[in-house]
């Protein structure tokens, strides 16, 4: 059950990275990574204070799931981290009040089946 716990803690913390980044994006008008300019993009980017917290925030994750990954199989774990589907879909609804169809609820239903089916394994 730890290992449960820490990949719903590497999944939560992946999308609330991502949520920031999205919220920082949304501050800033967008982002075109356009060729023409790329500087100007860029340089929108690295002064949002959202979207460094959300590069930290999306570090951290990526520190806990090398602890993951140090101790448990990737056959097991890669696949639970599918919870961050369910995760993000929760979080785009409540926090950026995006429309999400019920195709799209059926779909991580149907994603938490199979992480149940393989965490039973």
């Amino acid at each position: 059950m730890k290992t449960a716990a820490y990949v719903l803690l590497c999944s939560t913390l992946l999308v609330v990275g991502q949520v920031l980044v999205k919220q920082g994006l949304k501050a800033m008008g967008g982002f075109d990574l356009s060729l023409s300019s790329p500087w100007t993009g860029l340089a929108k980017i690295f002064t949002s204070g959202y979207i460094w917290l959300g590069g930290l925030v999306t570090l951290v994750s990526g520190l806990v799931w090398m602890s993951i990954l140090s101790k448990r199989e990737l056959s097991l774990v890669y696949p639970l981290i599918s919870l961050s589907y369910v995760v993000a879909l929760a979080c785009s609804a409540v926090l950026l009040k995006e429309q999400v169809s019920p195709l799209r609820w059926l779909g991580v239903g149907v994603i938490c089946l199979g992480v149940y089916l393989v965490s039973r394994s």
